[in-house]
């Protein structure tokens, strides 16, 4: 059975193997191996990632015991995680946490999302109507990374 809740504190640590599993397992297709290390190294500041967890209070999505997809939406409407564990892509786990993130906009009276999107993530978001805004480059440290900034206009109730 599959369900989504509020992240919990103490969960961090999970979310963080989840996303470093998902960018070298799913996204190491569409970047080079450098960029891969940049984006989820394996060295890290853990305070710093508990703290934006935190601060992001994101969905997480569990299957059984296990979390396998998280995603956050800012009040400024601009989603800043979306992950979907790499051995669940396809599954429908993003389908639904994306469809959480809109009720929660709705709910919050958000009228447009948006999100820099990686190459590997981009047809997904753009199958849930979401349009490309610009390509982007986008750095971590001296690794320079193409992404692209979409939006989706949420209908007004």
């Amino acid at each position: 059975m599959i369900s989504i809740r509020r992240y919990r504190p103490g969960e961090e640590l999970e979310l963080r193997r989840l996303f470093h599993d998902t960018v070298r397992n799913v996204c190491s297709a569409d970047y080079t191996p450098e960029q891969v290390q940049a984006w989820a190294p394996d060295e890290y500041d853990e305070q710093a990632w508990q703290d934006r967890i935190a601060q992001n209070n994101p969905y997480v999505c569990i299957e059984g015991e296990r979390i396998v997809g998280f995603a956050d939406l800012q009040s400024s409407g601009y989603i800043d995680h979306f992950f979907v564990q790499y051995d669940r892509q396809g599954c429908g786990i993003g389908s639904r946490l994306m469809s959480v993130i809109e009720a929660e906009a709705a709910e919050r009276g958000i009228h447009e999302l948006t999100a820099n999107v990686s190459i590997t993530a981009e047809p997904f978001f753009a199958a849930r109507g979401f349009e490309v805004v610009a390509p982007q480059e986008v750095s971590i440290g001296a690794v320079v990374f193409r992404n692209f900034r979409m939006k989706k206009r949420l209908e007004e109730l």
